[in-house]
């Protein structure tokens, strides 16, 4: 959902519209190692309008209720504040399109309240808690304009043994499940996913820069620059 380039319409030949980019966030869910690694993923529906067809992490644009702390919501303080909102939107995300929980089983039950949000209940009726902690940061990508949709998405890698639940399909996935990525490739898959996902590869294997990539586009060419909102003195 955070990297289709597409015309705004029949006006975008003589002037381009310009659309804001929504932030977002995506999760990478991997398990596994060489010919045996797998990826967490899902289809988009060919009906709709947004990337029909193609092969997504879980993710999508941040809520309202992203913004504030979780009552399951545990090692909060490992991203900065700006980072923590999309982390929360991503294990939402997470919840909704592809059925499983990420996080850790809690140190003592977590009350259910009527203020929790579906995500809330859903972690703490299981006894989970969702530890951010497990969550890094991989980089951010900007969608390209001019489109009709654009996002600023920032990306996130777990491993399998922070997942919880089986996964499956939803109204918003097709084909979700664990996908052999280390024996054939995933298609059709674009490339801002797939830059992403080698970037989280290259952290799992201890191989990743320090310094998160910002993929974006600077007058029409794609520009791969520093993402300077991850550090925390800034």
């Amino acid at each position: 959902m955070n990297d289709v380039v597409e015309p705004a319409g029949a006006k975008s030949a003589a002037k381009p519209t310009f659309v804001r980019p929504r932030d977002a966030a995506s999760l990478i869910l991997l398990r596994g190692h060489g010919n045996d690694l797998e990826l967490l993923a899902g289809r988009r529906p060919g009906h709709v309008k947004f990337m029909p067809g193609v092969y997504v992490f879980p993710g999508g644009a941040i809520d309202p209720e992203d913004r504030r702390s979780w009552a399951v919501e545990t090692a909060s303080e490992t991203l900065v504040p700006r980072l923590r909102r999309s982390a929360r939107a991503a294990l939402r995300e997470t919840w909704e399109e592809v059925g499983v929980l990420v996080g850790r089983p809690a140190a003592a039950p977590i009350a259910l309240t009527p203020h929790m949000t579906p995500t809330e209940t859903a972690y703490a009726e299981r006894g989970l808690c969702a530890a951010i902690d497990v969550l890094t940061y991989v980089g951010r990508a900007i969608t390209p304009t001019p489109v009709f949709r654009r996002f600023n998405t920032r990306f996130f890698v777990a491993d399998a043994s922070h997942v919880h639940g089986e996964p499956e399909s939803s109204d918003e996935l097709e084909d979700v499940g664990w996908h052999p990525i280390g024996r054939r490739p995933l298609a059709p898959f674009r490339d801002v996913t797939q830059f992403m996902l080698a970037q989280a590869i290259a952290i799992r294997e201890g191989t990743a820069s320090s310094e998160a990539p910002l993929l974006c586009t600077v007058r029409g060419v794609r520009r791969i620059r520093v993402c300077r909102e991850a550090i925390a003195d800034l």
